[in-house]
């Protein structure tokens, strides 16, 4: 059993200079804008996302399938993790287990724990992709929103958009100030049953008219997980700490600069590959350290002509794992560090709005694997390098009254080596083509249909390519830098129908979809066992990343929304498969089918809002057993989940009160593919003073 006082306080890192250097700037700025604070109007310019015009591109006409989770309801979730604010959407669901530390995000059957999902927050590129370890670091609580693009979209966002695009945007001052309010502040303080957790967060935020600032910070810990069987799931406690600051410059009506720094922290003893179920010989205790921090400036210039309108961000990103393996008495390291910069501008030029732009960003890669205490060696340390510029443009155009048409198109080049000076692999550089299409035809006031197809690749990771040295026992990782590139083609037809406020509903519309994504050269890793254990099964033998010659996944998504008065109604059902196109054979690690209910009423009389989710999950058994470790089958199960708010008003005015129940009825459950049950009921109670 692993409980907070087991986790160890993360050290310092040179980023707190930065956050420093902003603080102190910001302390000597407040005044100013307190004294400034008369001349505040409700008419505050909002923060302009870096991205904002791509994402803006996808979400027209509904041709791309995006999902935006609001402020309001990632409060209502009180997720300890990111992935509790998204895993009810269609076709998005996170995979493995019940630690924190093993989680990533899939959507449509393709993983961020691979690189196969585009993840951004504020518009970088969120790059580190290391095996056994997770690349979901920033805190729930930091977040204004999160989009997430289904299906294929590397015209707009480049290599690794195959499954789609998970974007986290970071909240401002003009998220909590109202009116004319200069400055403000905010207190909460959080407790989860189930894990024993208290979360502590908080903020001072301000604004005039020319500036707008926040200085945010949080402080988590737990203990174990608690599973639906009473059981204690061990090696599950965390610790977390981390804040941002944000300064938003407006010196015009044309012109806003943003300047961002944020720094997280999360420290946990877990098993060395933490999706395992236990502690064992092969995944050792580890004490892991993550350190993640990221500086950007961003600029926004959107003068009277149409059109200019321009978004640049200049990044920086350094994400740290230092690990201790206790009983062996090893220290790792894992460090990857990306500079970026993103150009986009959209144009409306008379009947048709294009979009166009340049991403460049450098990634380094660099790895220390101790084997003092391994009998057979370990992975080598690995020093690597790639670097990557594309072009893209997209364009939107009415034709005629009844149909619009999309069309975009990116070229990209990149490349990469391995750094070592004694090395002897070869580089590895590429180009790469991702065109895509849509068409609308508006066929009623109320009935669209649209048919699309879309092309997306991606390069193959650092990792992937020049992994050397031993996986486990004595089996060998053999680098291979002729990986080619997965590239994939997405077909999908869609149809939206929106209803027509009457007696029975304000607002609504169904949207159902379908869709096949042709992969070729899926990169999977394939380990030979040598001959030395029984049926050929020993802990000798290679590891070796390779192309698989061409994978199909196909699937379906029907959503409903339904609003009437205070009563918002959602359903859902999404399914995903996969299969080898050459042997037929499934493909592992795609998530079984869903359901969800949701619905929520916010009182007319009250300041009080109640609701409630179900969740179903198929039974899976579309797996290859071929594969070692792999079952026949996993059991489907269903999860009940409420949630209510109260904002009283009077002396009360500024607290609001938040309780949640997750997994209502304490159901057991493991989901699909993963060794490691996830926790059972868990009672969220959140008390926020605002000021």
């Amino acid at each position: 059993m692993t409980l907070k006082k087991d986790i160890l306080i993360p050290r310092p890192s040179h980023l707190n200079l930065a956050i420093g250097l902003a603080l102190g700037t910001l302390s000597l700025i407040s005044p100013v804008m307190a004294a400034d604070g008369g001349q505040q109007n409700g008419d505050q310019t909002e923060t302009v996302s870096v991205y904002a015009s791509r994402m803006d591109a996808q979400k027209a006409n509904r041709a791309v399938a995006v999902s935006t989770v609001s402020q309001e309801e990632i409060e209502k979730r009180q997720g300890s993790n990111v992935t509790d604010v998204i895993r009810h959407l269609p076709n998005v669901s996170v995979l493995g287990g019940g630690r924190d530390a093993a989680q990533s995000v899939t959507i449509r059957g393709l993983s961020s724990e691979n690189g196969r999902v585009v993840q951004l927050v504020d518009g970088a590129r969120q790059n580190f992709s290391v095996g056994h370890r997770s690349s979901l670091f920033i805190d729930p609580e930091l977040l204004r929103s999160v989009e997430v693009v289904r299906g294929p979209s590397s015209t707009l966002w480049g290599s690794g958009a195959l499954g789609g695009v998970f974007a986290q945007n970071t909240k401002s001052a003009s998220d909590f100030l109202s009116g004319d309010q200069a400055v403000g502040g905010y207190l909460k303080q959080g407790f989860h049953s189930n894990d024993n957790a208290s979360r502590t967060s908080g903020a001072v935020f301000g604004r005039t008219e020319t500036v707008d600032w926040l200085v945010q910070s949080y402080y988590h810990d737990s203990d174990d997980n608690q599973l639906g069987n009473g059981e204690t799931l061990s090696y599950s406690a965390e610790r977390e700490k981390g804040g941002l600051a944000k300064v938003t410059f407006t010196p015009s009506l044309d012109h806003q600069w943003t300047l961002t720094a944020r720094q997280g922290k999360r420290d946990a003893m877990v098993p060395y590959n933490p999706s395992e179920l236990a502690i064992s010989s092969k995944s050792p205790r580890t004490y892991r350290q993550v350190d993640d921090q990221s500086l950007s400036v961003a600029y926004n210039y959107n003068p009277s002509q149409s059109w200019v309108d321009l978004d640049a961000r200049l990044y920086w990103n350094d994400t740290e794992v230092n690990e201790h393996r206790v009983e062996k008495g090893e220290f790792d390291n894992n460090q990857m560090q990306t500079l970026g910069l993103s150009l986009s501008n959209r144009s409306n030029l008379e009947n048709l709005t294009l979009t166009t732009g340049l991403d460049a960003y450098q990634d380094n890669f660099e790895t220390v694997r101790d084997a003092s205490g391994s009998m057979f060696g370990r992975p080598d340390n690995q020093d690597a390098e790639a670097q990557s510029i594309g072009l893209f443009s997209h364009v939107d155009l009415p034709i005629g009254q009844t149909w619009n048409w999309q069309a975009g198109v990116r070229f990209d080049a990149y490349d990469a080596k391995d750094k070592r000076p004694s090395s002897t692999i070869g580089d590895h550089d590429d180009t790469a083509w991702s065109p895509s299409t849509a068409l609308t035809w508006q066929a009623t006031e109320q009935l669209a249909l649209t048919a699309s197809y879309r092309e997306a690749f991606r390069a193959p990771s650092l990792e992937e390519m020049y992994a050397s040295g031993t996986h486990f026992g004595m089996n060998q990782f053999v680098p291979n830098p002729d990986l080619k590139p997965e590239e994939s083609a997405n077909k999908e037809l869609s149809m939206t129908y929106t209803f027509v406020p009457n007696t029975y509903v304000d607002q609504g519309y169904i949207d159902a979809r379908v869709f096949r994504n042709d992969v070729d050269n899926f990169i999977e890793q394939s380990i030979k066992y040598g001959p030395s254990g029984p049926k050929g099964q020993g802990f000798d033998g290679t590891t070796v990343k390779t192309n698989l010659p061409e994978a199909k996944l196909q699937g379906i998504e029907l959503s409903l929304h339904h609003q009437l008065g205070g009563f918002t109604s959602d359903l859902s059902y999404s399914q995903t498969e996969g299969k080898d196109k050459s042997t037929g054979t499934y493909i592992n690690n795609i998530p079984a089918h869903k359901w969800v209910a949701e619905t929520h009423y916010a009182l007319a009389t009250l300041p009080v809002s109640l609701g409630g989710r179900v969740s179903h999950y198929a039974e899976q058994d579309q797996t290859d057993t071929s594969e070692r470790g792999v079952q026949d089958h996993y059991d489907g199960y269903t999860l009940w989940d409420v949630y209510a708010s109260y904002s009283p008003n009077g002396a009360w005015d500024g607290v609001k009160f938040d309780l949640a129940i997750d997994n209502l009825t304490d159901e057991q459950y493991t989901q699909a593919w993963a060794q490691v049950a996830s926790p059972g009921r868990d009672i969220k109670f959140n008390v926020r003073y605002q000021f």
